[in-house]
Formats: structure tokens, sequence, C-alpha cells
């Protein structure tokens, strides 16, 4: 009898686990992206003592998205990834049996609120502040952070976000970073508009490295540490008439502080027409970018930065000077605060194809400085946060760049790139020293999964 009894009970266990696990479909996607590239000179000067990347490497990195959905109004996201890994090295060299290289990439909740439209996220998520011209999506804030987010309809054609995200902490309870935002956005016919607000508290002892890197105009020690709080605006139109599409953003960006050396304020904007009349065949796009830079005033002894503080960027127009390109490997200039300070002009010939399932994109652009030359002539750059050689431009600084991208649907889950990248940098050897500059060089060549 008692076995029968003990039987029984765990049938049952069995049987409710079961329709526990039942009780989620489960459904995976991912991307899963490897990629060999050769990059030379990408330090912008072959005789300056600056240690980067060796100029061949095979990288790879395994992102994988889970989504336990209990109905069409709950789900859970568990979204991790493993990488980015270089072959031959730590967890990918030869006889390397364990490592451990998985991280959370993405962990929330996502849910509806019962009978409405309601819709809530909570957990550490993706966010990004509206952006339409650059090819990631903001300079600003565009990355994963722990929040809580509420949106939903007001109307047919105007829509919200609000939401509260804690962007770091350095201890328990003064290094906190919190930010508060609202979205609004709005579609009508062939226009889509998207203003939006974000306000950072900040606590008196934020980090100054990882936690607001590129809200603070000097490294810590050279003012009071007190930034008394920062706060963002702006809007990204993009709009469809005849043959052009149109788009743009402006962005502004504010820091105050106790000291007059860590007050920030500026902005940027930029503006795209591209025309679709010749879209079987290629879609040109002309381009124009301008981000407020320091001007004469700003110097190491206490004058107020004129660039725009950021949170998270991730903001780029190319695929070698800026961020924007299929795999990997990094960029010369990146997509963080030190680039900020320039204005860029460029063409774009996007989409054009010879054979079918292959497509490419060729670009040129010029980039030059906002930044006057008498500030950058006065500071001490290793006091002043986010200035880098070849990234930081002044007003006497010019690069070009060219692209030539290209993308081979072998299935449709699976795509072969290759990307050839030229940059050309001509600068101020007044302020960078003597040989400044030179030519760079990428070949970069993979394959992306996705699934």
């Amino acid at each position: 009898m008692k076995r029968f009894v003990m039987m029984a009970l765990l049938c049952t266990f069995v049987l409710g686990l079961a329709t526990t696990a039942a009780a989620a479909d489960i459904k995976a996607s991912g991307d899963y992206t490897f990629e060999a590239y050769w990059q030379s000179n990408m330090g912008l000067d072959e005789d300056r003592d600056d240690e980067r990347p060796q100029s061949y490497n095979v990288l790879q990195r395994l992102r994988t998205k889970f989504q336990f959905i209990a109905n069409e109004n709950l789900k859970g996201v568990l979204y991790t990834e493993a990488g980015t890994s270089t072959w031959g090295q730590d967890e990918l060299a030869i006889t390397a049996s364990s490592a451990n290289v998985f991280e959370l990439k993405q962990g929330y909740i996502d849910f509806n609120w019962p009978g409405t439209e309601v819709n809530a996220r909570v957990g550490y998520q993706a966010l990004s502040l509206p952006s339409a011209v650059d090819l990631n999506g903001g300079m600003i804030l565009n990355d994963e952070v722990a929040a809580a987010t509420i949106g939903g309809p007001i109307t047919e054609n105007i829509s919200y976000l609000v939401g509260y995200a804690r962007g770091g902490q350095s201890d328990a309870h003064l290094g906190q970073q919190d930010v508060y935002f609202a979205v609004a956005p709005m579609s009508f016919d062939n226009i889509k508009v998207s203003p939006f607000f974000a306000y950072a508290n900040l606590g008196e002892s934020v980090d100054n490295g990882t936690v607001f890197s590129g809200g603070r105009a000097f490294a810590s020690g050279l003012a009071n540490d007190e930034l008394d709080g920062a706060w963002w605006a702006g809007v990204a139109f993009e709009g469809t008439f005849a043959d052009f599409v149109t788009k743009a953003d402006f962005n502004y960006g504010t820091v105050d502080a106790e000291d007059d050396a860590q007050k920030m304020s500026g902005w940027l904007f930029d503006a795209s027409v591209a025309y679709t009349g010749w879209e079987e065949y290629v879609t040109p796009e002309l381009f124009f970018v301008y981000t407020s830079g320091e001007d004469g005033n700003s110097s190491d002894s206490g004058g107020e930065s004129e660039r725009m503080p950021t949170l998270a960027a991730d903001w780029a127009i190319s695929s070698f000077y800026t961020d924007g390109n299929w795999g990997l490997s990094s960029a010369i200039a990146g997509n963080d605060p030190n680039l900020l300070g320039f204005w860029a002009l460029g063409l774009a010939m996007n989409d054009f194809s010879f054979m079918e399932d292959l497509t490419h994109t060729a670009r040129i652009i010029y980039y030059t400085g906002t930044n006057d030359e008498d500030w950058a002539d006065d500071v001490n750059f290793a006091d002043y946060k986010n200035v880098a050689y070849g990234n930081t431009l002044t007003e006497e600084d010019h690069v070009w760049e060219v692209n030539f991208d290209s993308q081979y649907k072998i299935y449709d889950e699976l795509t072969g790139y290759v990307e050839l990248g030229w940059v050309n940098a001509d600068l101020d050897e007044d302020i960078w020293g003597d040989d400044a500059g030179g030519d760079a060089y990428k070949l970069s060549m993979g394959m992306n999964y996705s699934f």
C-alpha cells in the first residue's frame, strides 16, 4: 500500500512538472556571428607608441534569446551571449576545455496589463532613445540597462513610453545614477516624429570612469566630484515625400555641477535624404552630421565644456572610422564620447546589385572637427576626459573615409559578408605632434546565422 501511495505521489509530481512546463511555450532565436579581419594602422600613426590589436584575428560571438510565452499578454525573456571571443585565445585556445564565457545580455518580463493595451517591461533590457539617421541607434543612450518601462497607445497616431533605469552604482548609497525618460512617438501618414526627454539624478560619488563616462569634462580629482544632475531633450524625424525619404535628429544635453569645470552642454544635428526611385538598382543617400565642440574658453583651468554629455552611446554613420560594421571587429573612432565635436558630410550608394542575392553599399565621407584649436593647444589631455588621438578632431584636423561593403544571402537565415575600408587622417602636427595622421585599411569577411 505504501508503495502504491508513493508511486501515485511520484506520478502526480511528474505530471505536475509536465503541466508546469507546458504552461509556457518556448521560442528560441539568435545570432551566431563569425568574422575574420585584417586591419592596418588602426592608431592612424605607425610611428606612435600605441598598442593596438594584431592586424589579423578571427572572432566569434553566439547570442541566443529564449522567450517563455505564457500567453499573448505575458512572456519572460532570457537573452544570453557567449563571446566576443578570439580564436586561439583564452576559452578558444587549443586544449582549452572550459571557461565562464556566458553572460546575461538581457533578462526581463514583458506583459500587457489585463484588459488594456498598456505594455510593461521589467528587468535588464535594451533601451534606446529615438534616433533616425545613424546606423546603430543613438548618441545619448542605446544599450542594455536595468529598467522598468510602461508604454502604449494614446490615440491612433500617438503613443507613449515612460520609464526608470538605474545606469550604474559605485557604492550602496552615494554612487547611484538614476535615469527617468519619456518618449512620445507620433505617426501621421508618411511622417514619423519621436520627441523625447531624459533626466539623470546623479549621486555625489558617481563613478568617474564607468557609470557616467560621457558626462564629465575632467577626470576625478581636478574639480569637485559632485554633479548636480543632467538632462537631455531631442526629436527624431522621418518623412517620405514622393520618392525621397528624409530623416533628421536633434539632440541637446547638459550637466550641471558645483564646479564650472565639470559642467557640460552641447548638441547634435544630423539629416539625410535618400532617393528611392531607383531602388531596383541603387538607393543614393546624402547625409550630414554636426555636433558642438569645445570653444577657446574651455580649458583645464575651469571652462565649461561645450560638448554634449552622453549616457551610453552606440552611434555610427560608417563601417570603419565609426562603429557601424556588420561584425565584431573594432572601429577607429568607435562610438564613444571621444568623437563628439565634429561635422561630417557623406554620400552612400545603398543596396546596388549585379547578381541575385548579392548586394553592395559604397560610402565616401569627409570629417573635420568643431573643437577649437586653441582649446586643444591649452588643455592637458591626460586630465581632460573623452579626448583621444585620432578620435577627437579640431578644426584643423581632416579625415576621409571610403567603405565598400557587400553581403550575400546564402540562405534566408545565413548571410556572408565582406567589408573593405580605407581611412586617411590629416591631423594638425602643432597639436598632435610630428607625423600625425596616416592611412588605415581594413578587410573583413565572415558570416552570420540569424534564426
